[in-house]
This record gives C-alpha cells, sequence and structure tokens, in this order.
C-alpha cells in the first residue's frame, strides 16, 4: 500500500510498519515542517490548511513557494519522498493533521518567526474568496435563521437537462460545487450513485442532515476542492456536472486546471454537464427581488441586501458580493473544448438559480 493510501485509510493505528501520528496546527498563524526520512503522507482530519510541497535541494524563495502552495480539506491528502518536506499552516480555528511516516514517524516543528514563515503568511493572506466566501455565506445565512441558502428544490436547468438527455445519467455521477446538495439529492432519490464534493464544510453538513433525514446514503457527500479533485482516480466517472460553480471561479489557470481534472476523472464517452452564468449576473435571483435597484453595486467586495427564507417567510440581510465570472455560450463551449471535449449542445437558460445562463453539454471522446 502506498503510503498516499495509508494515511487516507489511518483512522486509528496506522498499517504494520508505518507510523501514524496527529498534530493540532495551533490557531492560524504559526507554520509548520514536516518532514519524514524514508517519505511520508499527511491529511487534513480537521478544518482547512494550506501546504507547501517544498524540494530540499531548491531555494526556497517567494516565487517558489507560490508555486508549490495549495490548500487542502478534510480527507484531502498529499505524499511526499525522500527529496521533500511540508510547510503548513492552518486556514481556519482547529486544523488537525494525520501523518504516516514510512522509516521514522513524521517530525513537526514550528518556524513561527523567519522570512520563510512571513512569506507563507503573505501568501495565505492572498487566498482568494472561492474557498472562503462561500463558506462564509453559508453560515452567515444558517447565523441568520435560514436552513438553507439554495432552494431545496433542484435546479431547474438540471431537470431540463434530465429531461431532454436522460440516457447520460447513468453509471457513476460526480456533483461539483454540490452545496447543500440541492441536484445531488434529487440525483439520489431517483436510485443514482452520486458522489458530491465542495469546499464549504457547513454546506456539506446540511446536505449530510438533508440526506440522512430522507433515509439516503450521505456518506457521498465529501469535502474536495473542484479545481485539484485530489483523491479521484482517472477515469472513474460516466458523468459530471458542474451546476453553478465553475462561474465562481475567476482566475484562468484555476479553471483551466478544473476542466482538465474534470477530463482526467471521466471515463472515455463520459459527458459534462455546464451551466454557467453567461451575463447580468443577479438578475432573475430569488435572493436579489430588486436586480435593477443594485445592480449598480454588483461589484464582488460591495455589500448589498439579499433576501433569504425563514421560517417566518423571508428576510433581508446584508452580504458580501463574490466574486463571478459570465461566458456566453459559445464562449464557454470553446474554453472547456480546449481540453479535449466535444460540444454535444448549448442550451441558455434562466432560472431562480442563476439567472441568464449557459447550460452546455460536452463529451469526453470514446478514444481518449
Amino acid at each position: 500500500m502506498s503510503l498516499y493510501r495509508a494515511v487516507l485509510a489511518a483512522d486509528g493505528d496506522a498499517a504494520e510498519g508505518l507510523h501514524a501520528a496527529e498534530l493540532a496546527l495551533a490557531g492560524r498563524e504559526t507554520v509548520w515542517q514536516l518532514d519524514g526520512s524514508g517519505g511520508f503522507a499527511v491529511k487534513v482530519s480537521e478544518g482547512r490548511a494550506a501546504f507547501f510541497v517544498c524540494e530540499k535541494a531548491a531555494a526556497l524563495t517567494l516565487d517558489a513557494l507560490r508555486s508549490c502552495c495549495a490548500p487542502f480539506g478534510v480527507g484531502e491528502a498529499v505524499e511526499c519522498d525522500d527529496s521533500q518536506y511540508i510547510l503548513a499552516i492552518g486556514l481556519v480555528d482547529g486544523t488537525v493533521l494525520k501523518t504516516v511516516g514510512a522509516a521514522a514517524a513524521v517530525t513537526a516543528s514550528p518556524v513561527e518567526f523567519s522570512p520563510t514563515s512571513d512569506d507563507v503568511r503573505s501568501i495565505v493572506a492572498e487566498i482568494g474568496d472561492y474557498y472562503f466566501g462561500y463558506e462564509d455565506r453559508y453560515r452567515t445565512v444558517y447565523e441568520n435563521g435560514a436552513e438553507l441558502w439554495e432552494s431545496a428544490e433542484p435546479n431547474a436547468s438540471l431537470r431540463q437537462m434530465m429531461d431532454a438527455r436522460p440516457e447520460i445519467f447513468a453509471g457513476q455521477i460526480i456533483d461539483l460545487g454540490c452545496g447543500e446538495g440541492r441536484d445531488s439529492l434529487y440525483l439520489l432519490e431517483q436510485g443514482h450513485s452520486v458522489v458530491s464534493v465542495d469546499v464549504s464544510h457547513s454546506a456539506l453538513s446540511r446536505a449530510r442532515e438533508r440526506a440522512t433525514a430522507a433515509k439516503l446514503d450521505a456518506s457521498g457527500f465529501v469535502e474536495r476542492d473542484i479545481i485539484y479533485l485530489r483523491g479521484f482516480e482517472d477515469d472513474s466517472f460516466d458523468l459530471a456536472m458542474n451546476m453553478g460553480c465553475l462561474h465562481m471561479l475567476v482566475d484562468e489557470e484555476q479553471r483551466s486546471r478544473h476542466i482538465s481534472r474534470v477530463f482526467d476523472i471521466l471515463r472515455p464517452g463520459g459527458h459534462f454537464v455546464v451551466d454557467h452564468c453567461a451575463s447580468e449576473w443577479g438578475k432573475g435571483f430569488f435572493s436579489i427581488p430588486d436586480y435593477d435597484g443594485v445592480a449598480a453595486d454588483l461589484v464582488p467586495g460591495r455589500v448589498i441586501p439579499r433576501k433569504i427564507r425563514v421560517a417566518e417567510g423571508e428576510k433581508d440581510i446584508d452580504l458580501e458580493v463574490l466574486p463571478f465570472s459570465e461566458r456566453s455560450g459559445d464562449a464557454l463551449a470553446e474554453e472547456i473544448c480546449r481540453h479535449g471535449f466535444e460540444a454535444v449542445t448549448v442550451v441558455q437558460t434562466d432560472t431562480e438559480a442563476f439567472g441568464a445562463s449557459a447550460m452546455v453539454l460536452f463529451r469526453k471522446p470514446a478514444d481518449a
């Protein structure tokens, strides 16, 4: 068994011959250096951390640190060989790591005060709203009395695609950026096999609660970063759905990495459904009934009133506008086809979930 697989499976004692330990990251300021002779692996068992996988023989410049940084969520793991070590810093309070070493236990030591730790903290401060904006959003609306941020009903565009192309909803399905699970729960109710991923642990907790209440399998709701899709084997899914998550990514490199990873994890001949805001972000949203009145303020970073559903009916709360991207159907098709996909259909939709959007069905060539 590889160290990577061993640490994924290590909830108690490590497999024979390996050395398991647990590390609680103290706060969100302390940078930890992890190392192990013979190689080692690390996973996040609670919270969220930034890992910097560094080469021992390479100079540790600011650019080098930036290039090797990636946020990791619960259940995500990384393996290092003899030539590498990890710098780690907690991104939320209460972050805990599980380590598995090959020849010996992993060593962990704080590097709180050094140019390197200052550089790590400066890079972490630049991590964008994709990772934290929507977690803050879900937590805030729950604290204000909403049971859900989204509607409990599946996206209208998903129902439209299922009516038009029922044959693609077969085999193993992955719901990318599932949020509170509205689409995944609907598919589970129909008897489909679904893995559902998101970076928001609050939204996933709500999705699991709803699944359990409906006597559905909640084990498929997992915290994963859709940019990297770590831990999923190539050619393992028949259908991937990105229903309103890709338009939350505004960085072109992140979008490209996500699309490439979806191509990898789909089986040849598999399909990819993308519903993406096309224009006038916010128009038609349930939470923005007065679009004309706030359109000029729909700028990332500004705060506007948003409507939420509570037990007593509806309630207005102030929420920050998060970054978003708009793409026409043709532009979206061109972007995704650059990664090897074939565009099958392009449909313009206008729903409460995404307003004016482009829904495009792609196919991974059978000979890929």
